[in-house]
């Protein structure tokens, strides 16, 4: 910012200064320094309702730049809304104006970041932006606006804002969905209020389910039973706060572009309990109840004594109410001298700084509703305009702070709800409803309604095809599942390489048979639907069946029109359309334990994995699993991510060009950079002499491993490994390629990763002559902890 003029000592000043100076930017500073409006009202990125606003001063300086652009006043309803300046002694000794804003403006800042319990809905950018300068009103019900399906996203979804910092986009709109394991950013259209994009944000602290049993089958049920699925997903674990700037968010490892949701990871950024062995530490896989701070609990006065009674700010205890001090205890405020409500998620009491104003018992529905009583989340209720903003049992509903009078209500099958700037959003059975206070209803009550469409364009919005639209229809299907299934010679023969006309297969009732009497086939076990922008993308879920024990999964992606956008195949042999280079470690067998897709992203669960530890043989116990996140390039889905979920905790492999910065380093002697990737041990050794020594220039760890021209050639999860087991004490790369055995057993866990290196000297053929060991670390940093090479 400041860029036209560079910085100065006013950072304020510079940012009015700078021709790319957003309206958010302008809006935040023409609040507190009235000394900078004549220069706001002249800049061109001044937009109408804060001229509208500036309008309504009477400073001669204001006037006349307005003046210049031609802008007239009187075109705002309501200016007395606005934030007006006291010019006392203060100004007049030559202090900067203090700002005394009127009290919608000045509370929707002081009320910080809210959170829900299940799925949390957070919407920021535009909404936000229009706030401050709008005529909403509190004191009436709000109309509705817009139904938006998001099924697909979650159902009995909690709902909360999101407040962005001041240098947010005020343009955007944004929404974060908080989900069992992780979030999803999505960004909703400015006008139709339909989803653009999303993009997943895993949370901490996630406690890992017992591994599976032994797989006979190759497959899994995926399948939850009815109750589960009509109850919701659980929460695990605590969503990641995000952090703000002008065109993206940070949330934890990864940072998320505004512009169109592209995620980039950054690992060691965020290694959250990270420790040097690899291991995490309790917040990372242990306790998921970690109290999460509220901003706005912290900003009310009111001490919480260790039992449960309430004392006012002057120190004096409030009489015949106490909270239970067992369960999470919030507190919001309509400003700092009050009135203050305070909740166990049992109770709502409201105070002034002497009394108690009123109290109401809260249902366990209106409770979950409002995101009280969950230690890991913020809640959702709020005051605005002196009304408090709340669910019940049946809907949810605006109280006068002061008296608990009840002004007007929704009437709604409530999961959620949330206000966001001027909009309240609820939350019903996979249903998000709009409603707007700028917008006031004639009555007092309304009925919430799932199918209103308030004249968006619903016609642009793809429609989900439906389960039954696959079942009996010749459709395109992922290519190795239609040669393994029902091409069986074509798959272990020299058969096709790429989709054929026999790729698209004849499916009735969901299932496709072989036509040469093999006891094979392949069929549709599962559907998961999302959006891709206005597309509605659905991700089928294929079972393959080449006759054997071995049934493998695939995962097809079909739009609208039910055409294949991509397929997911982590068993495909073939390298050039196959995935299984996206995991690694032993997976003879690799099953889906969920299917996630996500706008633009797709994320699976993956089981069957087996790792160091593990038994080496097919029908063996697998300990780990693997979460892996595609994202869609326009043309197919490009690898993201993968995760391992190990016993000890979750790892990631390191890229490869980041061993090969640690080994390059070796090789040219810089020791300061190389030890940053490195165990000390490792780095002691690297000088250690190869041999008897007896020449006058022995080789060393160094020359040996690391000349010039070492090349990082595949990194992989190392598999179950044992010298002398069926393997007769041979290591197989998933790559093809193999070395003579694996050395320093007793220092590998389950999680490290093994690197197969090549030198000038030993070529690239089909077997490594040198490897690197490195410790698993969650967030795939380089740790080198042995270098060893194979002895003719």
């Amino acid at each position: 910012m400041g860029k036209s003029f560079g910085p100065g000592n006013d950072p304020d000043l510079d940012i009015v200064r700078s021709a790319d100076a957003s309206g958010s930017d302008l809006q935040r500073i023409a609040a507190t320094r009235p000394d900078l409006l004549a220069d706001i009202a002249a800049h061109p990125n001044a937009y109408p309702d804060l001229l509208d606003w500036l309008a309504t001063h009477q400073d001669p300086a204001v006037q006349e730049a307005l003046a210049r652009r031609g802008w007239t006043s009187g075109q705002h309803q309501n200016p007395a809304q606005y934030p007006t300046y006291n010019y006392g002694s203060a100004a007049q000794a030559g202090a900067s104006p203090s700002p005394q804003t009127g009290s919608r403006s000045n509370r929707k800042w002081m009320l910080g970041i809210g959170a829900g319990l299940v799925l949390v809905l957070a919407v920021a950018g535009g909404f936000f932006g229009a706030r401050f300068f709008s005529g909403s009103d509190f004191d009436k019900a709000p109309n509705q606006k817009v139904a938006v399906d998001l099924a697909d996203v979650g159902r009995n979804a909690q709902l909360t804002r999101f407040q962005p910092g001041d240098d947010a986009d005020a343009d955007q709109q944004l929404v974060n969905v908080v989900g069992p394991r992780q979030s999803v950013i999505m960004a909703l259209h400015e006008e139709t209020l339909q989803p653009m994009w999303m993009a997943p944000v895993p949370h901490t602290g996630v406690k890992e389910p017992e591994p599976e049993d032994v797989i006979d089958d190759g497959g899994a049920d995926d399948s939850a039973d009815d109750d589960s699925k009509k109850s919701g997903p659980k929460l695990e674990g605590t969503p990641v706060d995000c952090q703000w700037t002008a065109d993206s968010l940070t949330c934890g490892d990864r940072t998320i572009r505004l512009k169109d949701g592209e995620v980039t990871l950054s690992p060691g950024d965020d290694a959250k309990g990270s420790k040097s062995g690899g291991s995490s530490d309790d917040t990372e896989n242990g306790d998921t109840d970690a109290e999460v701070e509220d901003p706005a609990s912290e900003a009310v006065p009111i001490i919480v004594n260790d039992d449960g009674s309430l004392i006012s700010p002057s120190g004096s205890k409030y009489s015949d109410v106490t909270v239970d001090t067992d369960a999470t205890v919030r507190k919001v405020g309509a400003g700092e001298d009050g009135p203050w409500v305070v909740s166990d998620g049992q109770v709502v009491v409201a105070f002034d700084s002497d009394s108690v104003l009123w109290k109401s018992e809260l249902g366990e529905m209106a409770a979950t509703a409002s995101g009280l009583g969950e230690p890991r989340l913020r809640p959702n209720w709020t005051i605005e305009d002196d009304v408090l903003v709340i669910a019940d049992d049946v809907g949810v509903h605006g109280l006068a702070v002061d008296s608990g009078q009840e002004l007007w209500r929704v009437d709604v099958e409530l999961d959620s709800f949330t206000v966001s700037g001027s909009h309240l959003m609820v939350m019903s059975d996979g249903v998000l409803e709009v409603f707007d206070f700028t917008d006031s209803s004639d009555v007092d009550t309304v009925k919430a309604d799932p199918g209103y469409n308030g004249g968006s364009d619903g016609g642009a919005i793809a429609k989900f095809p439906g389960r039954d639209a696959f079942l009996n229809e010749k459709l395109s299907a992922p290519p190795a599942c239609v040669e393994f299934g029902l091409a069986y010679d074509d798959y272990y023969a020299d058969g096709p390489l790429d989709p054929k006309p026999e790729h698209e297969v004849e499916f009735s009732d969901g299932e496709a048979s072989a036509d040469d009497g093999r006891y094979s086939g392949i069929s549709m076990v599962g559907f998961t639907t999302s959006r891709m922008g206005d597309k509605a993308v659905t991700a089928v879920e294929f079972s393959c069946n080449g006759g054997g024990t071995y049934i493998y999964p695939s995962i097809g992606i079909y739009d609208e029109d039910l055409n294949l956008l991509d397929s997911i195949e982590f068993w495909d042999h073939v390298e050039d359309r196959g995935n299984s280079a996206d995991i690694s470690g032993y997976a003879p067998k690799p099953y889906f334990n969920a299917v996630s897709p996500m706008g633009q992203y797709l994320g699976i669960s993956v089981g069957g994995i087996g790792v160091y530890g593990d038994d080496g043989c097919t029908a063996c116990k697998k300990s780990a699993s693997a979460d892996v996140l595609y994202r869609w390039d326009g043309k197919s889905f490009a690898h993201q991510d993968t995760v391992y979920h190990v016993p000890s905790g979750d790892v990631r492999t390191p890229d490869v060009e980041q061993v090969q910065k640690f080994a390059e380093a070796v090789a040219a002697g810089n020791d300061t950079e190389a030890k940053r990737s490195a165990t000390p041990e490792m780095m002691s050794s690297l000088d250690d002499i190869l041999g008897d020594g007896q020449t006058s220039n022995p080789p060393t760890v160094r020359s040996e491993h690391f000349p010039k021209g070492v090349k990082v050639d595949h990194c992989e999860l190392i598999q179950p490994y044992e010298d002398g087991d069926f393997s007769g004490g041979e290591y197989y790369f998933t790559n093809g390629k193999s070395m003579s055995y694996l050395s320093a057993r007793d220092e590998i866990r389950a999680g490290d990763t093994v690197c197969g290196v090549t030198t000038p000297e030993t070529g690239s053929g089909d077997e490594y002559y040198f490897y690197l060991l490195l410790r698993g670390t969650p967030d795939g940093s380089v740790t080198v902890y042995e270098a060893g090479r194979q002895f003719g």
